[in-house]
């Protein structure tokens, strides 16, 4: 990725991006791209957690992560 290369859990409410290969074990890479989180996919970071977690739209299905799973998930960010 670019330079504007971010994780996950540095992107504001509201914005566009598009994912990179998560920084974790394989199980947990194959739970993501299950639910639609796979490299590449385009996701839209709809509200933030108490605890520092994110809604993300991603296609139709809206999904909940933990901060600690946000910054192991490259994200560059992409207009809309």
């Amino acid at each position: 990725m670019e330079s504007t290369s971010r994780r996950l859990d540095q992107l504001p409410v509201g914005s566009r991006a598009e994912l990179g290969s998560p920084a974790l074990e394989p199980s947990r890479c194959r739970r993501l791209a299950e639910l639609g989180l796979r490299p590449g996919a385009q996701v839209t970071v709809l509200s933030r957690t108490p605890g520092g977690g994110r809604v993300l739209a991603v296609e139709d299905a809206r999904i909940a992560l933990d901060r600690a799973t946000l910054r192991r998930i490259p994200a560059e960010p992409v207009s809309r």
